[in-house]
């Protein structure tokens, strides 16, 4: 289904190749609602054991639920995903994750793309349209997946969590640590990258949670198309999604395919 709210703002806006720039979340939006996360894809529980798998099992069984309620308060939901991430870090620690470890269980081919994602980012590659991934995964599978899927353009620029490894073994996270609720462009990019989008008029946001809505800041919304893929839970959440995005894709329209259609509708 195709839910669309605000026509007259969607009315008002008008693309051309050199006008906008896209971001995008990574985990259920460039990923399909079936694929594992970039957290999960690169735990091989054939290396790592099954107190690994039970362990994760047990953190995503208590946390990956109330990242998907929307009644919960904010500021409690927001320290429950801080937690979360710092134990899930923990665990990447505890198993010694290796680069060699994280390639191998990426060609398991546990991450999968969403339908005519390739197409998607081909078309913005061509047309050199900045596109940046906002993720609270880890930039490392992010990247190291888009490569071997041959759709890891020199347009595209990934904002997440980065591990850095040192001769093969993991050392530590980097930078700022950015879950659910935190991940923003504002205060995240580089100066080169944010000179170039502040000269662009428009912006494309795809998310599949409520809080995605905050990769732009508040004020630049009115010039902003958000397009969010509601992946569960539609009857319980819709309302929220179509208080939040312009457009709502669910079921077979959830794709990429039909995000190119809506963006044709506003382009000259």
């Amino acid at each position: 289904m195709r839910y669309e709210n605000n026509p007259n703002k969607l009315g008002k806006i008008t693309l051309t190749k050199d006008n906008y720039y896209v971001v995008l979340d990574f985990d259920g939006t460039i990923t399909s609602s079936d694929s594992l996360d970039s957290w999960m894809a690169i735990i091989d529980f054939e290396i790592y054991g099954e107190e690994c798998k039970k362990e994760i099992q047990k953190l995503n069984g208590r946390y990956k639920p109330i990242e998907s309620d929307y009644e919960l308060d904010y500021d409690i939901k927001k320290q429950h995903m801080a937690d979360w991430y710092r134990k899930s870090m923990d665990i990447l620690y505890k198993y010694q994750l290796t680069f060699s470890k994280l390639q191998k269980a990426l060609q398991k081919e546990k991450l999968k793309l969403r339908k005519g994602t390739k197409e998607f980012l081909k078309s913005l590659h061509e047309r050199n349209i900045p596109v940046i991934i906002l993720s609270a995964g880890i930039k490392n599978t992010i990247e190291e997946f888009l490569k071997m899927q041959k759709c890891y353009y020199d347009n595209i620029y990934i904002i997440s969590n980065q591990i850095e490894f040192k001769e093969d073994e993991m050392q530590e996270f980097t930078g700022t640590i950015l879950h659910s609720m935190n991940k923003k462009l504002e205060g995240n990019l580089p100066q080169d990258l944010r000179d170039r989008i502040n000269q662009k008029e428009y912006a494309v946001l795809c998310g599949d949670i409520i809080e995605d809505i905050q990769m732009v800041k508040q004020e630049y919304l009115d010039k902003t198309i958000t397009i969010g893929f509601l992946n569960s839970r539609e009857n319980e959440n819709l309302r929220y999604y179509q208080e939040t995005y312009d457009i709502i894709l669910t079921k077979e329209e959830a794709c990429f395919q039909e995000i190119e259609k809506i963006m044709l509708q506003v382009t000259v």
